[in-house]
């Protein structure tokens, strides 16, 4: 995110503790200028917080302070790591809508094949308030006041350096996710996208299918794959340039996308649904990676930074 704030009032930010495969912002200036969702949620933080927290928050997001983020329905949760042992919770809240106004707003997307047809491809229309007017709402929060930060820190502003990290990196989720901003505010997006494709397979459509959403690995585009023949013999050796891998340990953005890719099971007689034991499975394995990037969270980082928090002060 590509802040200028004025010039700060305290103290230069002090190094926080070194987080491993914390969540890093991955979209240029170019994308987050061109997308209009991500443009609107960042002049909502602009509008909120001061230009010492924004600043102090852009550099967190830029070193990976977080590290973990999970967008749910009416809210973002997020753990960042300051100076001090314990990484602080972070919530960002907004109003979600009534179960009756989702179905309202689902029926008219499946309705309007404009609508459709983009939300498909993964873009957002610019123009989808249209649907959320009738019903006196829009998809984004109107003003500032309609989101609720809450951070475990000591900071009096509400909008501290670590409310403001998580807000930036939703900021960056959004240019390539925008459909998530429908999550947020209670309509199930993964849910809206199955009617959809339900909807155009039943019509006979023949475009085809949008694929699977892959998370893009920054930097691995540009590598350049050496010949296959000139690496066989160590093909299945992972190297040393395994331990530089830098990763935020989290659930995919979409749930089971390998299975929901498959479709349904062939094998029908079986006692137990196939698809839904091997989604259980791959729960029980998250939950197993989740629990075990949890236990080394508070390990010594050796790095030299100060493990106190100073009074008054967040880190």
């Amino acid at each position: 995110m590509d802040f200028k704030p004025r010039p700060a009032t305290r103290p230069p930010l002090k190094n926080p503790r070194k987080v491993r495969g914390g969540v890093k912002p991955t979209a240029s200036a170019e994308a987050l200028g061109a997308c209009w969702p991500a443009q609107y949620w960042s002049h909502l933080l602009e509008q909120a917080a001061q230009d010492q927290a924004l600043a102090e928050g852009a550099e967190y997001s830029r070193l990976g302070q977080t590290r973990k983020m999970e967008m749910l329905p009416g809210k973002i949760e997020a753990r960042v790591q300051g100076r001090a042992e314990r990484a602080y919770e972070v919530s960002i809240e907004l109003p979600t809508l009534d179960p009756q106004q989702c179905q309202t707003l689902a029926e008219a997307m499946l309705d309007q094949a404009v609508y459709a047809a983009k939300l498909l491809s993964g873009e957002l229309p610019s123009n989808i308030d249209e649907l959320f007017t009738p019903l006196g709402v829009t998809l984004f929060p109107s003003n500032p006041g309609q989101l609720k930060p809450s951070c475990t820190c000591r900071e009096t502003e509400p909008w501290c350096k670590h409310v403001c990290c998580v807000a930036i990196l939703v900021a960056d989720r959004l240019t390539f996710d925008p459909l998530v901003i429908l999550t947020l505010r209670g309509i199930p997006a993964s849910e809206l996208m199955e009617q959809l494709r339900e909807r155009r397979a039943l019509s006979g459509s023949s475009r085809p299918q949008p694929t699977v959403y892959v998370p893009p690995v920054p930097g691995a585009a540009e590598i350049e794959p050496p010949d296959l023949d000139q690496c066989i013999e160590h093909f299945w050796i992972a190297g040393p340039e395994l331990e530089e891998i830098d990763l935020p340990v989290d659930r995919p953005l979409v749930s089971h996308p390998l299975l929901r890719r498959l479709g349904a099971s062939p094998f029908t007689k079986g006692r137990f649904p196939l698809v839904g034991l091997l989604a259980t499975c791959y729960d029980m394995i998250s939950d197993a990676a989740l629990a075990e990037d949890d236990e080394g969270e508070n390990s010594p980082d050796g790095d030299g930074d100060s493990q106190e928090v100073e009074h008054g002060e967040a880190g």
